[in-house]
């Protein structure tokens, strides 16, 4: 096999790997205590995930938990989402299917706790 055909499998290879959800730790180091800013479902909106276990946004507020499913939102219907991170960019996942996506603020980014 030519160095040119090798090459073409390993690059057509890697460019359809899948890229891999946050792991837990991953997760709670990016988002609590910082906003999530972006799309899902179709609507912008914005959440700060405070360090207390609940969450914040134009809504009100509500309890969150980061297991190994991923952020996950008990006593409601959403369920568990997975994530990608890369950098600040943030791509919600569920069921292998992108939800949304957005970008991870530092802190509370736009005041949602005054």
């Amino acid at each position: 096999m030519s160095f040119a055909r090798i090459f073409a499998t390993l690059t057509a290879a890697t460019l359809a790997a899948p890229a891999f959800a946050a792991s837990q730790e991953e997760l709670q180091a990016a988002l609590v205590g910082n906003t999530f800013q972006g799309g899902m479902g179709g609507g912008m909106y914005s959440s700060y995930f405070a360090e207390d276990g609940t969450y914040h946004d134009a809504n009100g507020t509500g309890r969150y938990e980061i297991t190994e499913d991923g952020v996950c939102y008990p006593d409601t219907d959403y369920g568990c989402y997975q994530a990608e991170i890369d950098g600040t960019s943030l791509e919600w996942m569920k069921d292998g299917e992108s939800e949304g996506k957005g970008e991870i603020l530092s802190g509370d980014a736009l005041g949602l706790m005054e």
